[in-house]
């Protein structure tokens, strides 16, 4: 679509319309208060038609009319500016060139102007017609130029000094250079209005029509009055500020009547251009003032904080504005979209959804095509609609939409309204209109697949690093030294004491083997505790009682040395405790143990999901070394130990069996017979269970299946 209200900044052009303002003298600054109004008005519009300007140059370079658009918002600022600088100036010298810079800004205004309007009013190829009002309105211009820079002490004016050639009155001459003007203004306001009569029923082409025809007639009336003599159209900063008003109207043409720019572009372009323009204003003021405080407090002549910024900005830019674009996006699947466009070496706010782009294209068909009104229906529900469709109408027309060769939709457009047949040039273009339709659905709709697949792909992606980032932090803990006491007594008893292992279990005075075989006890037992005389009946069971005595507690004072090394403490204070005749390991001294994290990794995997279930159930697996206590001496051989070593090769059984099981739904044969035959290696008793399951691994896979 068109901004079409953008040609009103044109009508600004006209504010000078050939005639030359009044100088003020250098030096005098602003000591008026019109003055002052009219600069205010006059930088008003500037920075408006910057940024527009910049927006359509950028965003919307390659639609009809964008080109001149920016150029006529180029001769804006330049004639905005121009005067700004004539206005607050102290140095005479500058008066001339920027005099001259005014005026040639002036004098091409209004047909740039009317070449925005013309070029909004025709939707195809501008008449010969038009080119000749464009024609005669760029020379008039050119010429005004060469005038003013031939001959600046005598401007086109309505005073003197003023232009007078071949002795015709100056005024006379002002007035006839005004009126010619005016003439090319007013034929860019007429094409406007044919433009609006032919929109038809189109509303949203109406009203853009219309607000750029009332755009235009307001900057129309501001330009009257900043060309008319100052007692004839008042004060100029009067005939200024309707220009302003009439470039706020613009801006509000150009986000809400979506000229030039998609609708979904546009609020792009507005969202970004907002964030941009408060963080480089928050980001200049901030740096100005750590420049100035840094050089009030360092008492320093050199941008060092200025140097530090760009460092500083260079580093961070790329991850800034990465958060920037998802915040602006709004959500993951608007900020996946962007990124897929990137990736696509599209920009992403210039980037139109391509199945946005229908309904103005069906729009834009049944203007051409003075039409009835079209339709697109696909998987037989109705898409877009535009005006009204007789299906039943002989002189309709419907065609197929394809994608890769297959059907997936259709186009109908409706009979002229002239009442004439459809041609075969209005055919041709029809499915042209058709082709670009289907094509455009289908690329929306592969994009939206391709963003839901990078969406999911981002998502996997962070679960790999978090899954990175854990095993950093797995492996920096494996490679530090554990703290306390580490048990293994699935398998032959093992263990550790800040990452070494236990060697001798008694110290220096006492029998190691004694002192593990009555740690071993203690650890079986837990909260029950041991007594005195079975410990003596099961390590000492043929010496005699003062002697067994002796080497008892001289092995109960090396094993609590062994425990907590450099601690003597008797009593509770101890490794090992002594309460109700009974001696009891402390809760604190056996910080992990392989039966623990067995029995506690089996309780976990009955509640958690299927794949995190095998996980654990094979981390309890890779825990089981062998039999309980297996090999420990006296201990391991005695009869107290035996209830608790078959009930936990018990649980190893069925941990196997659950992972055979587990295995063969899941197809992966070779794991599952390997399971199940260990299993069955392990039960003491016949696992009818386990046969059946090998039976069904072993049957060939047609078998199996039938």
């Amino acid at each position: 679509m068109h901004l079409a209200s953008f040609w009103s900044f044109g009508v600004a052009g006209c504010v000078r319309a050939g005639v030359s303002f009044r100088r003020c003298p250098a030096g005098k600054g602003v000591n008026e208060l019109s003055e002052l109004l009219e600069i205010v008005a006059h930088g008003v519009t500037a920075i408006l038609a910057t940024w527009l300007g910049l927006l359509v140059l950028t965003r919307a370079r390659r639609s009809a009319g964008a080109p001149a658009f920016s150029f006529l918002c180029f001769l804006l600022v330049t004639w905005c500016v121009a005067i700004i600088v004539q206005r607050i100036s102290t140095d005479p010298s500058v008066i001339p060139p920027i005099n001259l810079l005014e005026d040639a800004a002036a004098f091409l205004l209004p047909p740039a102007t009317t070449h925005i309007s013309i070029s909004v009013a025709f939707e195809g190829r501008r008449s010969a017609l038009a080119n000749s009002v464009l024609a005669a309105g760029y020379g008039l211009g050119v010429l005004a130029i060469v005038q003013a820079a031939l001959d600046p002490g005598h401007p086109i004016a309505f005073a003197e000094p003023h232009f007078a050639p071949l002795g015709i009155p100056g005024p006379v001459v002002a007035w006839t250079f005004a009126a010619a003007r005016l003439t090319v203004w007013f034929a860019g306001i007429a094409y406007l209005a044919a433009g609006l009569q032919q929109a038809g029923a189109d509303r949203a082409r109406r009203r853009q029509l219309m607000f750029a025809i009332a755009t235009v007639a307001l900057g129309i009336a501001g330009g009257m009055l900043r060309i008319l003599p100052e007692d004839v159209g008042g004060p100029r900063w009067i005939g200024v500020s309707l220009v302003a008003l009439a470039m706020v109207i613009a801006t509000y043409s150009v986000v809400a009547q979506h000229f030039f720019l998609a609708p979904d572009v546009a609020g792009r372009a507005v969202r970004w251009s907002l964030f941009a323009g408060l963080g480089i204003v928050a980001y200049v003021a901030a740096l100005v003032l750590l420049e100035e405080a840094a050089t009030r407090v360092l008492a320093i002549n050199f941008p060092l904080v200025t140097a530090l910024a760009v460092v500083v900005t260079l580093a961070l830019f790329e991850p800034v504005s990465e958060r920037v674009r998802d915040f602006v996006a709004g959500s993951p699947g608007a900020a996946s979209r962007a990124r897929l466009l990137q990736a696509l070496g599209s920009d992403q706010i210039l980037a139109q959804d391509p199945d946005r782009a229908i309904g103005p294209a069906l729009d834009r068909l049944v203007r051409t095509f003075e039409l009835t009104g079209a339709e697109v229906v696909t998987d037989g529900e109705r898409r877009v609609l535009s005006g009204s469709v007789d299906y039943d109408d002989p002189l309709a027309v419907r065609l197929s939409m394809t994608d890769g060769g297959l059907r997936f939709g259709h186009a109908v457009f409706g009979r002229k309204r002239t009442g004439f047949a459809f041609t075969p040039s209005d055919l041709e273009a029809l499915e042209l209109a058709v082709s670009y339709l289907g094509s455009s659905m289908s690329l929306a709709g592969r994009q939206n697949a391709q963003a839901e697949a990078l969406l999911d792909l981002r998502a996997e992606r962070a679960m790999v690093q978090a899954r990175g980032s854990a095993l950093s932090v797995a492996l920096a803990d494996a490679s530090s030294t554990p703290e306390g006491l580490r048990v293994y007594a699935l398998g032959s008893l093992r263990a550790e004491i800040g990452g070494e292992p236990v060697r001798q279990w008694g110290g220096e005075k006492a029998g190691s083997r004694q002192a593990e075989a009555v740690f071993a006890f203690l650890l079986d037992r837990g909260d029950r505790g041991v007594a005195k005389d079975e410990i003596l009946e099961l390590v000492w069971p043929d010496v005699d009682l003062d002697r067994a005595d002796v080497a008892f507690h001289r092995t109960m004072l090396g094993l609590r040395s062994v425990l907590r090394p450099g601690r003597r403490a008797r009593g509770s204070d101890g490794a090992i405790s002594f309460i109700n005749d009974r001696y009891r390991l402390e809760p604190g001294v056996v910080a992990w143990s392989d039966v623990d994290e067995f029995e506690r990794a089996l309780a976990r995997a009955s509640s958690a999901e299927p794949d995190d279930a095998l996980r654990l159930f094979e981390q309890a697996r890779a825990l089981y070394r062998g039999d309980y206590l297996d090999d420990c001496p006296f201990y391991g051989d005695s009869a107290p130990v035996e209830q608790r070593r078959v009930d936990l090769r018990q649980r190893y059984v069925d941990v196997l069996v659950e992972l055979g099981e587990r295995y063969s739904a899941r197809g992966e044969r070779t794991a599952a017979a390997s399971c199940l035959r260990q299993a069955q290696s392990l039960a003491d008793d016949d696992l009818p269970r386990v046969t059946e399951a090998l039976g069904r691994l072993t049957l060939p896979a047609s078998a199996e299946s039938t």
